[in-house]
């Protein structure tokens, strides 16, 4: 398959799945398995995300050295895809810290309104990659 069909296909994915978290984040968040789906679906979403990017700086011809997350992320900072470089090391950060402060409510809390936060920032850099490359 051509880089530029997985990039696409990597683009439909990150779609389906930041629909599903806004249709998480849209429910009242007045119980506690509301909560955990909605931060399991933003889990879900970084981890597209961050590939989706390698995808396209693969496809841009992007060195990755090394190739993990935060060289994703970081090199998306670089080329201009991706701003505030502080938001995206925070958002690999919280996705790293959830399996160690899972049961800890006040994280939780504290977790759950960063994803109402960051996802905005998710659907814009989504956006210029539909636009650029879908």
């Amino acid at each position: 398959m051509s880089s530029i069909r997985r990039l696409k296909d990597s683009i439909s994915n990150l779609r389906g799945a930041v629909n599903k978290l806004n249709d998480a984040l849209a429910i009242q968040n007045d119980r506690e398995l509301v909560v955990e789906g909605t931060i399991q679906r933003f889990e879900y979403v970084v981890e597209l995300l961050w590939k989706t990017i390698r995808r396209g700086l693969i496809y841009e011809r992007v060195t990755l050295r090394p190739d993990t997350p935060r060289e994703v992320m970081r090199q998306g900072f670089v080329i201009g895809w991706l701003d505030g470089e502080v938001t995206w090391q925070e958002l690999l950060d919280k996705r790293n810290k959830t399996s160690h402060e899972y049961l800890d409510e006040d994280f939780i809390d504290e977790y759950y309104n960063d994803i109402k936060r960051l996802t905005p920032e998710i659907i814009k850099i989504l956006e210029f990659l539909e636009t650029n490359y879908h």
